[in-house]
């Protein structure tokens, strides 16, 4: 995908207006845009989490900063910093975090070089070579798995707490429904430890 010139004008025009630029609402056909562009190159998928984000709404889908622009404000409106995500995995565990990168001191002379990222870039990275992703489907129960293949797996494995996604499709496949459980915090540590232990075997 390419911004046309029509595109970059808008692009400029908005950018001179100063302000807030990514919530001006003259760029909502760029934005528009950009999501159509990621929903088809990413198979509706959430570029961290692989949610599948085909019957969603453009609206429920945010577009991602993978960089987050209020450390790269120059990079807001280049392709390789963007994709699509689930809120899940943008609004609730990225943010505007920049530990997943190598040294954020130097990723300006080093941007498009995968080795500068700790989890998979979903514009530099092959998503499935460093990490399958497994979804059993048996009438309306659904189960993931995700099984990592590398180091950079791992780390995304972990960065955005798969595991939970998991453990949460096995308990709605059986009937089980832990959403907003959360143990009392004057227990002693071991003890909420040892109950969540048990509670993510279920």
């Amino acid at each position: 995908m390419l911004f046309n010139n029509q595109d970059l004008a808008l692009i400029q025009e908005v950018i001179a207006e100063g302000g807030k630029v990514w919530e001006n609402e003259k760029l909502a056909p760029i934005k528009r845009k950009i999501k159509e562009h990621y929903r088809t190159e990413g198979n509706e998928q959430c570029c961290y989490c692989r949610r599948d984000m085909t019957d969603e709404f453009n609206m429920v889908i945010d577009i991602e900063h993978i960089l987050p622009k209020i450390h790269f404000d120059e990079l807001m409106f280049e392709l390789f910093n963007l994709n699509i995500s689930c809120k899940r995995c943008n609004m609730r565990i990225k943010k505007d975090r920049i530990d997943f990168l190598v040294d954020h001191t130097t990723i300006r002379n080093n941007l498009r070089q995968a080795d500068q990222y700790k989890f998979i870039h979903p514009n530099i990275d092959l998503y499935f070579d460093n990490i399958d992703y497994l979804m059993i489907v048996n009438n309306s129960k659904k189960m993931i798995k995700y099984l990592s293949k590398t180091d950079k797996g791992k780390y995304t494995y972990d960065y955005f707490e798969l595991e939970k996604i998991e453990v949460n499709s096995l308990n709605i496949a059986q009937g089980i429904n832990t959403d907003g459980v959360e143990l009392s915090k004057s227990l002693p540590i071991e003890l909420i430890e040892e109950a969540n232990n048990l509670l993510n075997k279920l």
